[in-house]
């Protein structure tokens, strides 16, 4: 049985965080929380239209008061932002306060998903290989200190739900 806590899934942008965290929460009968959509709310303008004003650093400002404010509630699923491992102190409050889970996704796969999506700034930025391959180079050894790793690739968000779920209550 999963220690109690949240449920901390983490990835790179494209990994399926957002769409398997609803159906990961059913399973578990406990709340879902989207940092992003929880920034989005705050700031109330779209994620390119922060970094464009404020910048990418006032951005992850934004995402670590979220990650600190949800480490202070009830137990609940928590799809993160890929680079929200980047802050020390996120990594702390997800540590200390739940449960992370690294869905690790073959770059090719990533990028077919991600190829006509507009909405990620940083991906935005040149070549998707190079930037993809670059963030993963970034962030890879903090993901895997992960409790738990999933291939997140071939299986659907309904699979995928229920193989983080009979991890977590195994």
């Amino acid at each position: 049985m999963r220690k109690p806590g949240h449920i901390w899934l983490l990835g790179l942008s494209g990994s399926g965080k957002s769409t398997v965290g609803p159906i990961l929460a059913r399973l578990l009968n406990i709340p879902f929380h989207d940092t992003d959509e929880i920034i989005l709310r705050s700031a109330q303008r779209s994620i390119p239209e922060i970094f464009s004003t404020e910048g990418e650093a006032r951005f992850r400002l934004r995402e670590s008061q979220a990650i600190r404010k949800i480490g202070n509630q009830p137990s609940a699923v928590i799809a993160c932002g890929g680079g929200a491992i980047l802050e020390p102190t996120n990594r702390d409050e997800m540590r200390k306060t739940g449960t992370r889970i690294y869905l690790r996704v073959p770059l090719g796969q990533l990028e077919k998903r991600l190829q006509h999506k507009q909405d990620r700034p940083l991906l935005a930025q040149g070549s998707l290989t190079t930037t993809l391959t670059h963030q993963l180079s970034q962030r890879e050894a903090w993901y895997q200190e992960s409790e738990i790793q999933i291939d997140a690739g071939p299986d659907s968000p309904e699979e995928l739900a229920q193989k983080i779920f009979q991890k977590l209550t195994a």
